[in-house]
């Protein structure tokens, strides 16, 4: 009698290899076998027509906070992700001493926009040290397998206090000697990795970059050589930023520094990418660049996410237009809202935004939803020729479209990655990771958790770019082995039974909804999907037909000496 046996399945195994028609045996937390399964169990799916996978790995997150309140981790539990990394972009809870929650709070409600007093209220912060820190975080009840990377910010706060946010102030030795001890520590007790930010739009609240940002090359590779033999190096570089020039000397720079800490450490570096039609060809170099020190030995990779930033503006979180009417509309309380905009005077407030500020928001958004997501930018859709199309002005129509779908029409402004073939070059760019969802960050704007079902429904359904196999490789046994989670993204004897029961044809991303329920009665953006037949986490089913059972059978994910 097997535990749970998952039968007639199209198996796509994680490795790349052709799918093939099999059962799937697994006892305990476990799979047993991958073939043809005799006897019976004690819990049987069946699979006839399905896709069953391994389960996701989304390695760039930040529900480092969200978890505590929040075990789920939704919406990436309702897009196939069974285990997620934390403690990205330098940013996180450990180390620190009882003086400094606040502060490390602060800075991150203001790099990833995670409301601080939601924080504050739920997080019990019984931890100071990293591995004191991960052994709370696996006590907790989760939903979702956890890794967690240490970062920059809180190792450089934690040894030099308040002067780790000047710009020239370097660490003395035995400053850089507690970087150090600490972050030996943390992969000592199962990180998976350290993350740093280099970009000066992560900010404290007083708009100062975060502690690592102005680091020099010698801290950056003391601190990767202390890591020892095992992880990697999250970087996010900024690109651009620092430059006058579109030769980008300083983008050379940054590249040449990853790939020094790379050689000097044997630390892999994972660099963030992104595309920005402001700097068309700022993409290109970077991958020439990488490329470049891949091919003289460095172990460089880029990651990215293939699909469009996305912003969501609506009725609920923030105001497509700018003016005096619009900022009395989202003064009221949300369940006020469509009243006003519905009574004439509400109505001719909202009509009396600037001849500027009509222009702003016809050129900035474009329609989004209420059926269905649409993330490509396409010009019909976008605001003003909307309002022309109609004779009306770009206000008129928000007005009009937000009475005639009882609020439910959304906006977006488009971010990073909004040129089409940028996108793809970037994509299918060898060795380009997939990730930067940013799962539990910038809650009250953005929700692409559901990246993972974009690049099943889109890259591969729709555009072919991705053969099924490959594209399950790409979000399962690839990020397991560059991250170091061992026992994962693959279904194989002898790995953990994180699994996905697919229906291909069916799977679709639901319209993003803003829902009230982080504490302190704090909101934010959540997403659903349909075709997520089943989802299991160490053998456990926690999503099924689209309805989560309950069950937490999520665990800790340790480096992969510490498993």
């Amino acid at each position: 009698m097997h535990d749970l046996v998952i039968r007639n399945g199209t198996v796509v195994d994680g490795t790349g290899r052709d799918a093939f028609r099999a059962d799937v045996a697994i006892d305990g937390e476990i799979i047993s076998a991958v073939g043809v399964v005799e006897g019976s169990a004690w819990q049987t799916i069946d699979a006839e027509g399905l896709v069953v996978a391994p389960g996701f790995i989304d390695p760039h997150t930040h529900l480092d906070a969200q978890l505590m309140w929040d075990p789920l981790g939704t919406p990436a539990c309702w897009h196939g992700t069974t285990t997620v990394v934390i403690g990205n972009c330098g940013v996180g809870f450990a180390p620190l001493r009882p003086s400094d929650v606040e502060r490390l709070a602060g800075i991150l409600e203001s790099v990833e926009e995670i409301p601080a007093t939601s924080i504050l209220a739920s997080v019990t912060f019984r931890w100071e040290s990293y591995a004191d820190y991960l052994e709370v975080l696996g006590a907790q009840p989760l939903g979702v397998n956890v890794g967690g990377l240490v970062g920059h910010a809180a190792t450089r706060f934690f040894a030099m206090g308040e002067a780790s946010l000047e710009r020239d102030r370097k660490p003395s030795d035995r400053e850089l000697a507690d970087m150090q001890a600490v972050v030996a520590e943390a992969m000592g007790a199962g990180a998976l990795g350290f993350s740093t930010s280099r970009t000066g739009s992560h900010a404290t609240p007083e708009g100062i970059p975060i502690p690592g940002t102005w680091a020099e090359e010698g801290e950056l590779v003391a601190i990767a050589k202390a890591m020892g033999k095992r992880g990697l190096v999250q970087w996010v570089a900024g690109f651009g930023e620092r430059d006058t020039s579109s030769a980008y000397p300083q983008v050379r720079r940054e590249i040449g520094s990853m790939a020094v800490v790379n050689r000097e450490s044997g630390r892999s570096v994972v660099a963030s990418v992104f595309t920005h039609p402001l700097v068309p060809n700022l993409h290109g170099r970077v991958l020439e660049w990488l490329d470049e020190e891949r091919n003289a030995g460095a172990n460089l990779r880029p990651m990215f996410n293939p699909r469009t930033g996305t912003s969501l503006v609506g009725l609920h979180n923030r105001a497509p237009v700018r003016g005096r009417g619009w900022k009395r509309l989202y003064q009221l309380p949300a369940s006020e809202r469509l009243p006003f905009l519905r009574s004439e005077s509400g109505r001719q407030a909202l009509l009396a935004a600037s001849e500027a500020a009509n222009q702003r928001a016809g050129r900035e958004l474009h329609l989004f939803g209420p059926e269905r997501c649409e993330y490509e930018r396409r010009p019909a859709r976008r605001l003003d020729a909307v309002a022309a199309g109609r004779g009306e002005l770009v206000a008129e129509s928000v007005v009009r479209l937000l009475d005639e779908t009882n609020g439910r029409q959304l906006f977006a402004a488009g971010g990073a990655n909004q040129i089409p073939e940028h996108v793809e070059e970037v994509f299918r760019h060898p060795g380009t990771l997939i990730g930067l969802g940013d799962a539990g960050a910038h809650v009250t704007s953005i929700c692409d958790s559901s990246m993972t079902t974009h690049v099943l429904t889109y890259w591969c359904r729709e555009r072919g770019v991705l053969t099924l196999e490959e594209t399950i490789r790409r979000l399962t046994s690839e990020p397991a082995a560059v991250f170091g989670i061992p026992g994962r993204g693959r279904l194989t004897p002898g790995a953990f039974a994180d699994v996905n029961v697919i229906d291909l044809g069916a799977l679709e991303m639901e319209v993003p909804e803003f829902v009230i329920d982080f504490p302190a009665n704090a909101g934010r953006w959540t997403q659903r999907a349909r075709g997520y037949e089943h989802t299991l986490v160490n053998g456990q089913v926690v999503i099924e037909h689209g309805r989560h059972t309950g069950r937490l059978p999520g665990r800790l994910v340790r480096g992969a000496d510490r498993c």
